[in-house]
């Protein structure tokens, strides 16, 4: 009926050209969530923290950087390459954030002494994974996208220094309640 004003309609079938293989010289790293990590074994170490942490009901999202990252593309189910790939790294960046109230009041809640405790027991979790060639870790704590919270570095020469960078939230919103707890020092591995 559309077409009966039409003097003709034709249809016509297009013949496929000769399909041009697409060739990728390089492939993308891929296989990881770039979220994790910027290798497929620091994404995995630090997913497992992660997971680990949210089972003990703290919440924060952990990020890892290790250097060279061309150590960290091997594929993590080969046990051997990812232990080679861990014994490689010399520098890690650890990166841990919570928008989790109870979290981040539990945090605060052991005082500066106990925040760099738990810090260097986070971080020694990561190292006792096999990151033996490891020269230097620089971690940050953020509370919530932007408050970067306090800083954690260590090197082999000088040991752990910690400084917390918002000391104006000590006594103030995130003074535990009556029914938050802090968090217990991770044990050491």
């Amino acid at each position: 009926m559309l077409l009966s004003g039409c003097s003709e309609a034709q249809v016509t079938h297009q013949t496929a050209a000769s399909a041009t293989p697409f060739v990728i010289s390089t492939l993308p790293p891929i296989g990881y969530n770039h979220r994790y990590g910027n290798n497929p074994v620091a994404a995995a170490d630090a997913f497992a923290l992660e997971r680990k942490l949210y089972s003990q009901k703290q919440y924060w999202e952990i990020g890892l950087r290790t250097d060279p990252a061309q150590a960290g593309y091997v594929v993590e189910t080969d046990p051997s390459a990812t232990q080679t790939a861990r014994s490689h790294a010399t520098d890690m960046l650890v990166i841990v954030a919570s928008e989790s109230l109870p979290t981040l009041r539990n945090l605060v809640a052991l005082g500066d002494a106990g925040q760099k405790a738990y810090c260097i027991g986070l971080v020694d979790q990561i190292r006792a994974l096999g990151y033996s060639g490891i020269t230097k870790v620089d971690m940050s704590v953020y509370f919530g996208e932007s408050d970067r919270h306090a800083t954690l570095v260590w090197t082999a020469a000088g040991g752990y220094t910690f400084q917390i960078l918002d000391n104006n939230l000590n006594g103030a919103l995130l003074t535990p309640v009556p029914s938050g707890t802090p968090f217990a020092t991770p044990p050491p591995h």
